[in-house]
C-alpha cells in the first residue's frame, strides 16, 4: 500500500492530510521515531478501518518530467500539542496486501528551544525518489509507471517515496543517528531542511545544528538562513557528505507551497538564467558552499565518489578524541561510504583543523573526477562569530553509531564503532547540550 503526507513538516496545532492508493480498508498507525528501549518508535495514534480507493494513474508532465499522484485524502488530523518534535512515520496496514509507510517531521512548538536542532534531508530524499522520474531518471521498467524517462527538471513531494516501502532514505541515512542521539538522552528538536526556507524561525535559540546523512540539494534561502545562523555564533555539525552541492528552488503544487523542486542542472537549459543567474541550479559555487559551512577563509572542499576504505588511518585531531581515553590511531572501519570529501592540495587556513585523514579505496575502474589525490579529510573550523563547524565528509557516519538498518555498501560492511560514538558525543557535549 502506498501513501504520502501533504506536508513535509508540521508544528503542533497544524493539520496534515494523508493521501493513499489502495483497494479496501486499512489502518494507519502513527509512530514517533526514536530509541524507546530499542523498539525504534513510540505509537502515538491509531486510525482504524479507513477507506482506500483505486486512483487514477500517475500524472507526468512530458516537458519537465514532473510526476505527481493526485490521490484522494483518506484522513486529515490536527497535530496534538503533546506530540514531541521528531521524525514521524505513518504505517499503512491494509486488511489484505503489503503495508506501506509515509514520513513527516514535527517541528518544535512553543516549548523552550532545545540545545540541538536536527535537520532532516528531505530535499535530497526527494531528488533520489524514483517513484516516477527523479533528478536522476527513473528505474527502467519499474513498478512506478513502467517507463524509462530522461532525468526530470522538476520533482514533487506529492507522491510516495520509492525507497524502503515509502520510508525514503530514513532507514539508510538517518534512523540509526536518531536512535543513537535519543538513546543517549540528548536535548534535540527536529526540522526538515526545507524549513530553513519555509519556516526559518525554527533555527532560533539552538546552539548546534546537526545535519547527518546526505544533504546535497539546497535552495538559496536555505543557505542564507544557515549563513545568518552561523554568523550569530551557532555551531553546525555536517556529519554528512556531498553537502550543499546542487542549488534548487521551491515552487508550489496544488497541495500547497514548497511542494515542488526545480533543478535543471544546466545554466543553458534553466529558463531562469537570463534574468536571475544567481538562482540557476548549477552546483553551488565553491566559495558560497564553504561560506554556508562557516568556512569563508577555507579552500574548496568537494565531494568525491569512492567506495569505503576506513576513516582515520592517520592522526585523529583534537576535538575528536582528546582526553577521552580513545586511541588516536587505527582505522575506523568503513564509515565513509560513497561520498567522501577532500581538501584541495593548496592547504587550509589557520581557522581549520584536519582532525582525520585517510586514503580512500576506489572501486574497480573508478577514478577521482577532480584529478586530485584520493584522500579523505574531516575538518573542524572555527567561525569568526565564535562557533564551530565540523565536517565529517561521509554519508555513513550514522552506521557506526547504531546497528539499525543498512550497514553495507558494495559488499563492505560498516560495524558500530565506539570511537565514532565518542566523537559524536564530544560534538554534542562541547557544542550542543553539554551532555555525554
Amino acid at each position: 500500500m502506498l501513501g504520502y503526507l501533504d506536508r513535509t513538516s508540521v508544528a503542533p496545532g497544524d493539520s496534515i492530510g494523508l493521501r493513499v492508493r489502495g483497494n479496501g480498508p486499512f489502518d494507519a498507525r502513527w509512530y514517533r521515531v526514536g530509541w524507546y528501549r530499542g523498539a525504534g518508535g513510540r505509537l502515538m495514534r491509531v486510525d482504524r478501518r479507513l477507506s482506500a480507493k483505486p486512483t487514477p494513474g500517475m500524472v507526468v508532465d512530458a516537458s519537465s518530467g514532473l510526476a505527481e499522484e493526485p490521490w484522494p485524502e483518506a484522513l486529515r488530523i490536527e497535530v496534538p500539542p503533546d506530540w514531541t518534535s521528531g521524525v514521524y512515520v505513518v504505517v499503512l496496514e491494509p486488511t489484505a496486501g503489503t503495508a506501506g509507510v509515509a514520513v513527516f517531521v514535527v517541528r518544535p512548538g512553543s516549548v523552550a528551544p532545545a540545545s540541538v536542532l536536527y535537520v532532516n534531508a528531505a530535499a535530497t530524499w526527494q531528488a533520489y525518489n524514483h517513484h516516477g522520474p527523479s533528478l536522476y531518471g527513473t528505474l527502467p521498467a519499474g513498478p512506478y509507471g513502467g517507463a524509462s524517462w530522461e532525468r526530470a527538471h522538476e520533482i514533487s513531494f506529492d507522491r510516495p517515496y520509492s525507497e524502503a516501502g515509502g520510508a525514503g532514505y530514513l532507514p539508510r541515512w538517518e534512523a540509526a543517528f536518531i536512535r543513537w542521539q535519543e538513546r543517549n538522552g540528548h536535548d534535540v528538536a527536529y526540522c526538515a531542511d526545507l524549513d530553513l526556507e519555509m519556516h526559518p524561525e525554527v533555527v532560533g535559540g539552538h546552539r548546534l545544528l546537526v545535519l547527518p546523512g546526505h544533504h546535497e540539494y539546497w535552495t538559496t534561502p536555505m543557505r542564507d538562513t544557515l549563513d545568518a545562523t552561523l554568523a550569530t555564533g551557532v555551531s553546525a555539525a555536517f556529519l554528512s557528505a556531498n553537502t550543499i552541492y546542487w542549488q534548487v528552488r521551491l515552487e508550489a503544487s496544488p497541495l500547497g507551497p514548497g511542494r515542488r523542486i526545480v533543478c535543471y542542472k544546466s545554466q543553458t537549459a534553466d529558463p531562469i538564467t537570463p534574468t536571475h543567474p544567481e538562482l540557476d541550479d548549477v552546483p553551488v559555487a565553491a566559495a558560497a558552499r564553504q561560506a554556508a559551512r562557516g568556512a569563508r577563509d577555507r579552500p574548496d572542499v568537494r565531494a568525491t565518489w569512492f567506495s569505503p576504505g576506513g576513516l582515520g588511518r592517520g592522526q585523529l585531531g583534537s576535538l575528536a578524541l582528546r582526553g577521552d581515553g580513545c586511541p588516536r590511531r587505527g582505522p575506523l572501519r568503513e564509515p565513509r561510504g560513497t561520498g567522501v570529501r577532500h581538501v584541495l592540495s593548496h592547504g587550509v587556513s589557520a581557522r581549520t583543523e584536519l582532525w582525520a585523514q585517510s586514503p580512500t579505496v576506489t572501486a574497480a575502474g573508478q577514478k577521482d573526477p577532480t584529478g586530485h589525490p584520493t584522500m579523505h579529510t574531516a575538518t573542524v573550523h572555527a567561525t569568526p562569530a565564535g562557533g564551530t563547524v565540523v565536517a565529517a565528509g561521509t554519508y555513513q557516519w550514522s552506521w557506526a553509531l547504531d546497528s539499525f538498518g543498512q550497514h553495507s555498501y558494495q559488499g563492505r560492511f560498516t560495524p558500530t564503532d565506539a570511537r565514532v560514538a565518542r566523537v559524536t558525543t564530544n560534538i554534542y557535549r562541547r557544542l550542543g547540550d553539554g551532555s555525554g
